[in-house]
């Protein structure tokens, strides 16, 4: 529609525009063609420059339109509220101090001198309000006392492919507003696309876990916004959640590492089942399953949950069965944690 509508007005002045330029001239004396005939051809040479002219620069403004479209979406409501108060604070400005300006001679001076000092202080106060605004939030409490509005959180693929995301979802620890943008997207259908099985598998499992989110209703939601200029996801994604102000949901730890540099803040799956593993004590009991035979004779090893090795003291025995366990000692390693047991 914005090109068409460049096309029509560009079109309409360059016919305007070829007439004029026809009856500038004695062109008939200079071409040897009748008035009328030059008039026509002018008017066609300026009607086609400006449909072509028309068509250029309304890409470029639907280009930019679209872009400009892209980052107000991400903005938060009181962002947009600063905005629009800091462009009519400058503007305001604006106008005394380009007062004495309008006296310029010649008048196209005066025009340009006006406009820049226009644009000048309508962007920088714009700005100044926006780099402010947590700031002065605050202090006119705009976001009110009783509850601060919930950052959005953007999920990085590592996140949806991981086994667990769903059900972490589900069980309500990831509140809030669920993003993924639209790069995170293609990049799970470019592994679900994969020749490898194992990326394959893995690409699958990620979509198939957004599709099943969806299902149950706006849970999570797609972010159009995309950065060309940016070769990596992972930068896209730590440009994305710092202009907007969000959180970056992932189980990347280099990922993790480099948002944490930038001042972002970062929700790490694999940290949170860091955290959640069991911790026992000596003393404590409880029910495991003995997998394999231990180094040692007569001793069985068994898996908790989360991974963590527990090494059964005669428990060889055992192996194949679940049986209760009592832990005896827990050794920190670089490796992990590993925890000693006797059978009960």
């Amino acid at each position: 529609m914005i090109v068409q509508l460049m096309r029509f007005m560009l079109l309409t002045a360059g016919a305007f525009g070829g007439y004029s330029v026809a009856r500038l001239a004695d062109w008939p004396s200079q071409t040897g063609f009748s008035q009328e005939s030059v008039i026509i051809l002018f008017i066609i040479l300026g009607s086609s420059l400006g449909y072509l002219l028309g068509g250029i620069l309304g890409r470029e403004i639907a280009i930019q339109f679209r872009r400009i479209e892209q980052q107000v979406s991400e903005f938060q409501p009181a962002e947009l509220v600063f905005g629009a108060l800091g462009l009519i604070v400058g503007l305001m400005i604006a106008y005394f101090v380009s007062d004495p300006l309008r006296l310029l001679k010649p008048a196209w001076l005066a025009f340009l001198a006006v406009s820049g000092i226009y644009a000048f202080f309508g962007y920088g106060a714009m700005r100044l309000f926006l780099l402010r605004r947590h700031e002065v939030a605050r202090q006119v409490s705009l976001q009110g006392a009783s509850r601060t509005p919930e950052r959005p959180k953007f999920l990085d693929s590592s996140a949806v492919i991981d086994g667990r995301f769903e059900a972490i979802v589900e069980s309500g620890f990831l509140e809030g507003p669920l993003r993924v943008p639209r790069f995170v997207l293609a990049e799970l259908q470019t592994l679900a696309d994969s020749a490898d099985d194992l990326k394959r598998a893995r690409g699958r499992r990620g979509l198939d876990a957004l599709t099943a989110l969806a299902a149950r209703g706006d849970v999570v939601t797609v972010v159009e916004t995309d950065f060309a200029d940016v070769p990596t996801v992972d930068a896209k994604m730590i440009r994305l959640a710092a202009g907007s102000g969000g959180a970056i949901v992932t189980a990347d730890h280099n990922l993790t590492q480099v948002a944490r540099v930038e001042g972002i803040d970062v929700l790490n799956i694999n940290e949170l089942a860091q955290a959640l593993r069991p911790v026992y004590l000596p003393g404590d009991k409880f029910v495991l399953r003995v997998a394999k035979p231990g180094k040692e004779p007569d001793q069985g090893v068994g898996y908790l949950d989360d991974g963590t090795m527990v090494v059964v003291a005669d428990g060889r025995d055992a192996i194949g069965r679940e049986v209760e366990v009592e832990a005896t000692s827990v050794l920190q390693t670089s490796a992990g944690r590993m925890i000693f047991a006797k059978a009960v």
